[in-house]
């Protein structure tokens, strides 16, 4: 059975492009945002379960909900069925300040930050959308199973390590604020590699759900309040590259192994940066490629040239970053603030070990990871994007796991200069 985090993404993210153009945002962000956001809310709630006084009143207060109805499963149908429902966003709210308590409009404002969006309200509209399709989540998962106060926390506590690698760091310092345990953020370390080339697309994985009226009536809400800022110019297609060249050595950047190979990333040198910094990195490494990518006056920003971490390791499975990768974040942090209008995407990639759903999924995790990293070591939120490819465009033999380990990567592509 997917998870319930799953399920929530599955059914919004197919209407991503429609909420984005609302917005004035952009598909990607948007698609992104939707995890990060489900994420918040079920994280809120998950922190409730370890006290069973309080997790009482978020059970009472999901049961209290009338039983819903069987609602359209795709997009166009759920964008066509939209009515009005003032009801359901007072009801919504609530559940948010039961969970949150009082810190919603925090929350909001984090996951605004965390995602970049450009408009200050954007991460609140997405949390009064997921507010209230978590309660009907939850309420039809009760029902459905049978649950009593105990199994429902019980259910969430199982998927808690799905829902906290998926939050935007900070959360924790929120929540605590109610009372509420500490939720662990993922670690921050600091910040080398090989440019390649291949191109950006947008990957979509859907899976059907029903859920109860209350979320289809909140989607209506929103909806309609943001009907009168009219719709944007879309953005034009992604230029799509399938070829793939691979260009010097490749080491093992985003599983959970260490790299072995770091001989092949050349003496680590002093390099000065425009603002006076002063970085000791390899002379093949990822900052020094950056660095003179950014430099050489010939080359401009494209969708096809990447450039690998090599020395980012995350926990297996998992998008929590280990602190090798500490100095190589920081490199990075440091780089970006010495060419303040150079703008970044980070990409995610995995080896096709597993479920594609769930690779994307933590290949999308591991990418919002090191965008938030870098974002929280200072550098403007809006100068970073994120998008994960999962188990698309291998470079290497994924029958091998030397090939597996270099599929598993992280990559960073200049979008600006």
């Amino acid at each position: 059975m997917a998870t319930l985090l799953d399920s929530l993404t599955s059914l919004v993210t197919p209407a991503a492009g429609q909420i984005a153009d609302r917005l004035d945002e952009s598909e990607v962000a948007v698609s992104s945002g939707l995890p990060t956001t489900f994420a918040s809310v079920l994280g809120g709630v998950v922190t409730k379960a370890k006290d069973p006084g309080s997790f009482r009143q978020v059970f009472d207060f999901i049961t209290s909900r009338p039983p819903g109805t069987n609602l359209p499963v795709d997009a166009e149908s759920v964008l066509g069925s939209f009515v009005a429902g003032g009801a359901a966003a007072a009801t919504g709210t609530k559940f948010l300040n039961l969970i949150f308590g009082g810190q919603t409009n925090s929350v909001a404002s984090l996951i605004n930050r965390t995602l970049g969006f450009k408009n200050q309200g954007s991460g609140a509209t997405l949390l009064s959308l997921a507010g209230p399709l978590v309660l009907g989540a939850l309420g039809k998962r009760v029902r459905d199973d049978g649950l009593d106060s105990s199994g429902l926390a019980n259910l969430l506590t199982s998927e808690k390590d799905s829902i906290f690698s998926a939050m935007p760091a900070g959360l924790s310092s929120l929540v605590s604020s109610t009372g509420a345990p500490h939720i662990e953020a993922p670690e921050w370390n600091r910040g080398v590699t090989t440019a390649r080339q291949y191109a950006d697309t947008n990957a979509n994985a859907g899976r059907r759900w029903v859920w109860p009226v209350v979320g289809l009536a909140t989607l209506a809400l929103v909806w309609l309040a943001l009907a009168h800022r009219g719709t944007r110019t879309p953005h034009g297609a992604a230029v799509v590259d399938t070829s793939f060249t691979h260009a010097g050595n490749v080491t093992s950047t985003a599983g959970g192994e260490v790299s072995t190979s770091l001989g092949t990333l050349g003496a680590f040198t002093k390099r000065s940066l425009p603002n006076g910094v002063e970085l000791n990195i390899p002379a093949n490494g990822i900052e020094s490629k950056v660095i003179g990518f950014i430099e050489d006056p010939t080359k401009s920003p494209d969708k096809t040239t990447w450039f690998e971490f090599d020395r980012l390791n995350f926990a297996t499975g998992s998008a929590k970053l280990l602190p090798e990768s500490q100095e190589q974040i920081g490199n990075i942090v440091a780089v970006m603030k010495a060419y303040p209008t150079v703008k970044v995407k980070i990409g995610g990639f995995t080896d096709n070990v597993g479920n594609p759903s769930s690779n994307m999924r933590l290949s999308q995790q591991r990418a919002n990871a090191v965008r938030q990293a870098i974002v929280h070591d200072g550098v403007p939120a809006n100068r970073l994007t994120a998008e994960g490819y999962g188990e698309a465009h291998p470079i290497a033999d994924n029958s091998t796991e030397g090939g597996r380990a270099q599929n598993r990567r992280i990559a960073l592509r200049v979008t600006a200069k």
